[in-house]
Order: structure tokens, then C-alpha cells, then sequence
């Protein structure tokens, strides 16, 4: 099969309507997780509020750091 051949193989998928769908979908779902990702990272960052201790290690060590392993609101809303 030539590269001409395989051109035309992808431009008749570019056509597909059904196709087309699902990249579409795909993208937004992707684009999504990333900002959602990004943004519970942000929250807990900016909160100090953390799911487990090796993420709190940087804030104190031992008894310290356990205060910061806890659930705030606002942190578990963006992950919703």
C-alpha cells in the first residue's frame, strides 16, 4: 500500500461522521481530567489538606504532619 493510498484511507475517516463523534468526545473527556487533575492539586496545595502522608511529608515530619491528613469540603467538591 502506497503513502497516497493510506492519505486517502485517513481522509475517508475524517469524513465518518461517527468518527468524528468520538474524537470529538474523546478530547473533551481528556481535557476534563486534566483540568479536574490540576485543579484538585491546586485545592490541596493551597489548603494543605491531604489524602495520605507521603504527600504531607514536605510540610513536617511524624505527629506534625498528621494534621494535615484530613478531608475539607471544598477539596472533595472540585473532585466530584
Amino acid at each position: 500500500m502506497t503513502k497516497i493510498e493510506k492519505m486517502v484511507e485517513l481522509t475517508q475517516l475524517m469524513e465518518n461522521e461517527v468518527f468524528m463523534a468520538f474524537a470529538s468526545y474523546t478530547t473533551i473527556v481528556l481535557s476534563k481530567m486534566m483540568f479536574m487533575s490540576t485543579a484538585t492539586a491546586f485545592y490541596r496545595l493551597t489548603r494543605k489538606v491531604f489524602a495520605n502522608p507521603e504527600d504531607c511529608a514536605g510540610f513536617g515530619k511524624g505527629e506534625n504532619a498528621k494534621k494535615y491528613l484530613r478531608t475539607d469540603d471544598r477539596v472533595e467538591r472540585v473532585r466530584r
